[in-house]
């Protein structure tokens, strides 16, 4: 009997696409995350989700099937939902919140990536592990060190070192930075700003923003969004930093674009001329709200806690050190300049 179900099973599965199983455990996950949410709003369902993930993964294991529906969620269906989100917001949200940030956003980059690459250096750490951290950090997170690595020349092992430091201070962003908000009393639009400009991958600082409010989860996407096009530039810049001679290095640019920033965009302007009716509207936020639960459910799905342990001092320090310097650098100049 157990063999009859086994193979019907295979049979059911082998012709949906690889991704279908994971995509099934992360909303079930979801719906589990949203309803303890409602029970417990002081966590929040984001939250509940994320340790969901990190429980499941550190006691019983992920298996290897359930991995693609994981990153079909972290990396198409993350920017399905902010391109959604972009009717939450029309072209004259998104200019106000753009003058208001744009220079915290430069700043906090460029000191986040020179101030990284110095500490690394005090600390002896090797030039590439600092650059890639120092990028993820002050951009976006794994996708920034995906981008450049190619460029900086690491292996496989500084990459993994800078993206688990990432994944470290991005869950302990989701503990601190509501909690530091309410404490020093940011309004939700200031706080929004702090979580674009500081936390690192996109879905992090667009869930952190939502935890602490709508607004600041609107100015929050907005934000990351305007951080993650600093990717370019800096992709180009880095081969002369480096004394690289890059041949292709306009078409590595190409490739890393984030095209749906282009749709965010799109979406805000047709909002701004073409209101759709509240119900609509509202179906579509709430939806890309579900699809953000999701998407934390699977970066939980993702935490190794015994990988951390391996990493060593150093990549920690430097980790640390990297997020602090862009967290306080932007927070300080959001309560001089907003």
């Amino acid at each position: 009997m157990q063999q009859v179900l086994t193979q019907t099973y295979t049979k059911l599965f082998s012709k949906l696409p690889n991704w279908t199983i994971g995509l099934l455990v992360v909303i079930m996950i979801a719906f589990i995350s949203k309803f303890l949410g409602t029970l417990f709003p002081l966590i929040g369902n984001i939250l509940f989700a994320i340790l969901i993930g990190i429980a499941i993964r550190n006691s019983i294991g992920i298996p290897s099937v359930v991995e693609p529906g994981m990153q079909f969620t972290l990396k198409k269906l993350l920017k399905v939902s902010i391109v959604m989100l972009g009717v939450s917001l029309s072209i004259t949200d998104i200019l106000y919140i753009g003058q208001q940030s744009f220079l915290i956003i430069l700043l906090s980059v460029v000191m986040g990536i020179g101030l990284t690459i110095w500490f690394g250096k005090l600390l002896g750490l090797d030039q590439k592990l600092s650059m890639l951290i120092g990028v993820g950090t002050s951009i976006c997170g794994a996708t920034a060190i995906s981008a450049v690595k190619g460029i900086v020349e690491s292996d496989e092992n500084e990459t993994a070192y800078a993206i688990s430091t990432i994944v470290l201070f991005n869950l302990l962003a989701f503990f601190l930075y509501p909690l530091i908000g309410h404490m020093i009393g940011l309004t939700e639009n200031q706080f929004g700003i702090w979580a674009g400009t500081a936390v690192h991958d996109t879905s992090s600082a667009v869930a952190v923003g939502y935890v602490y409010g709508n607004e600041a989860g609107q100015t929050a996407t907005t934000v990351k969004l305007a951080r993650t096009l600093f990717l370019l530039p800096v992709m180009l810049i880095l081969p002369f930093m480096l004394r690289k001679n890059v041949d292709n290095r306009s078409t590595q640019v190409k490739k890393a674009f984030p095209w749906f920033v282009v749709w965010f965009l799109a979406v805000s302007i047709m909002n701004s001329f073409f209101i759709l009716p509240v119900t609509v509207t509202d179906f579509i936020i709430d939806t890309a709200k579900f699809i953000i639960i999701m998407v934390m459910a699977s970066v939980g799905l993702q935490v190794n806690l015994q990988q951390f342990i391996k990493l060593g001092l150093k990549p920690l320090l430097t980790g640390l050190f990297a997020s602090l310097t862009v967290s306080i650098v932007s927070l300080l100049f959001i309560i001089l300049f907003t």
